[in-house]
C-alpha cells in the first residue's frame, strides 16, 4: 500500500508534532529531565543554601515523574503528599515539588478522561490549601485562590487541551488513511472495470472472428472433397491454428476477469505441468508444417515446473519458432532445446538463416514479441537474450524454477532483439 498523505499537524494554528510526541512518550529520555532541572534550581536559583532535606524532597519529586506515563493518578497523589511533607519538614519553599505536582496534573489530564483528571486534581488542590493555611504569612483567601488557579487549574486545562489535540490529530490521520484506502480501492475498481471491458471485447469481437475462421476452414474441408493434398494441409493448419487461438483467448479472458490468477496458477487456465512436454512437441510439430526443418530436445523434467513458469517456457518456444518462420523463412534448419538444469528451465532456439524469407507484405507486424517475452520472463525472475549468430539467430531464455521472482535480466552486450513482432 502506498504511503498515505500526511495528516494536518496543527490544531488552532499551533504546530503539534513535538507536543504530541512529548505526551505520547512514556519512558523516553525526556523523563529524566526533572532530575537535571530540580538540582539545577537548588544550586543556581534558590536564595537560601539547600539543606539535605531540600535535596531529598527535590530528588524524590523528580524521580516520581519517571513512572508518570503508566500511573499518572498514583504519581499525582504521591506528589501531593510529598508537597505537604516538604512544606512541613523542609527548610526552604518547595518550589521543585510544586512544579513537579503541576506537571503531574498536566500528565494526568493528558492521559486520562476529564472526569478522572478532575477528581485527581483535588489531591494537589487540597495539598496547596494545607500548605498555604499552615503558612501564617500567606494564608489569605486571595493567595490560596491564586495558587489553585496557577498551579492546579491552569495545568488541568493545559492537559485537557493536549488530550483533545492529540485525539484530533489521531482522527485526522485516520481520516487521511481512510481517504487513501478509498482512493486505492477506486483505482483498483477502475482497473478491474477496464479488464472486464477488455475481456468482453476479446470475447465478443476477436473470439467471434477467430471462431468464424475455424468454422469456414472446417466447412471448406468438408464441402470440397477433391482438394489438392497441399491445399487440404493448409486448411488443416488454419483450422488447427484457429482452434488453438480460441483456447488461448479463453485463457486470456479468464485471466483478465480474475487478475489474481496472474500470480496464483491454481486460479488460471494455464497449461498443466504434466502436459508441458507434449505442448512443446505440438508447437514444434505445427512449426514443422510451416516448412521449417526442426530438431528438438525437450527434457521431461520440465514437467515439474509449476503452471505459470510452464506457460512462460511454452510462450518462449512459440515466439521463437514464429520469428524463425517469419524472418528466416521456409526451409530454414533450426534447433529447439528445452532443459532443466540447476533449478532453472533453459530454452534455446537457434536457426541457420538458410531459408527463404517470406515477402514483407505477408508479415503481420504486432511489435511486441521479444519485448513481451522479456517482460513475462522478468516477472518470474528470469532473463531473455536474443541476437545474431553466424548467418542465423539465437534466442535464449532462462526461467527460474523457484518461487521467488527477482529482477529481470537485460540483454547481453551487443545483443539486440531481432524483431519485436508477435505471432
Amino acid at each position: 500500500m502506498t504511503r498515505p498523505p500526511e495528516a494536518p499537524t496543527t490544531v488552532g494554528g499551533v504546530r503539534m508534532t513535538w507536543l504530541t510526541e512529548a505526551v505520547s512518550d512514556r519512558r523516553g529520555p525526556v523523563r529524566l529531565l526533572p532530575l537535571l532541572v530540580g538540582p539545577g534550581y537548588l544550586l543556581l536559583l534558590q536564595a537560601d543554601q539547600p539543606t539535605p532535606a531540600d535535596w531529598a524532597f527535590a530528588l524524590a519529586s523528580a524521580l516520581l515523574l519517571v513512572p508518570g506515563g503508566y500511573a499518572p493518578l498514583s504519581v499525582l497523589v504521591a506528589q501531593s503528599a510529598l508537597l505537604v511533607a516538604a512544606a512541613a519538614l523542609g527548610d526552604a519553599t518547595p518550589v521543585v515539588v510544586k512544579v513537579a505536582a503541576s506537571l503531574a496534573v498536566v500528565e494526568l489530564a493528558a492521559r486520562r478522561a476529564p472526569r478522572v483528571a478532575l477528581l485527581g486534581s483535588l489531591a494537589p488542590a487540597a495539598a496547596h490549601v494545607v500548605v498555604r493555611v499552615g503558612c501564617v504569612a500567606c494564608g489569605d483567601a486571595v493567595g490560596i485562590g491564586y495558587v489553585l488557579v496557577v498551579l492546579v487549574a491552569a495545568p488541568l486545562l493545559l492537559g485537557c487541551w493536549l488530550r483533545a489535540a492529540c485525539q484530533n490529530l489521531a482522527q485526522a490521520e485516520a481520516r487521511a488513511q481512510e481517504a487513501e484506502e478509498r482512493r486505492e480501492l477506486a483505482a483498483l475498481g477502475a482497473r478491474l472495470a477496464e479488464r472486464a471491458e477488455l475481456a468482453r471485447e476479446l470475447h465478443d469481437l476477436v473470439a467471434h472472428h477467430v471462431a468464424s475462421m475455424a468454422l469456414r476452414a472446417g466447412v471448406a474441408r468438408e464441402v470440397l472433397p477433391d482438394l489438392d493434398p497441399r491445399v487440404r494441409a493448409v486448411l488443416d493448419d488454419v483450422h488447427g491454428s484457429a482452434t488453438t487461438a480460441l483456447v488461448d483467448l479463453r485463457r486470456l479472458v479468464a485471466v483478465l476477469r480474475d487478475p489474481a490468477s496472474v500470480t496464483d496458477p491454481t486460479r488460471s487456465l494455464l497449461v498443466e505441468p504434466a502436459e508441458l512436454p507434449a505442448a512443446i512437441a505440438s508447437v514444434v510439430e505445427r512449426s514443422g508444417r510451416h516448412g521449417l526443418v526442426l530438431t528438438s530436445r525437450v527434457d521431461p523434467g520440465v514437467a515439474a515446473l509449476d503452471a505459470l513458469r510452464g506457460l512462460a517456457v511454452l510462450r518462449v518456444v512459440q515466439e521463437g519458432l514464429t520469428n524463425v518462420a517469419k524472418h528466416a523463412g521456409v526451409g530454414t534448419r533450426a534447433r529447439v532445446s528445452v532443459s532443466l538444469t540447476e533449478g532453472a528451465a533453459n530454452v534455446e532456439i537457434h536457426d541457420g538463416g538458410d531459408g527463404r524469407p517470406a515477402p514483407d507484405r505477408l508479415l503481420v507486424d504486432s511489435g511486441y514479441g521479444i519485448e513481451g517475452l522479456r517482460e513475462r520472463v522478468a516477472l518470474l525472475g528470469g532473463t531473455v537474450t536474443a541476437g545474431p549468430e553466424g548467418r542465423g539467430w539465437r534466442l535464449r531464455a532462462t526461467v527460474p524454477a523457484g518461487e521467488e521472482p527477482g529482477a529481470g535480466g537485460t540483454p547481453r552486450n551487443g545483443e539486440a532483439p531481432r524483431n519485436e513482432e508477435g505471432p
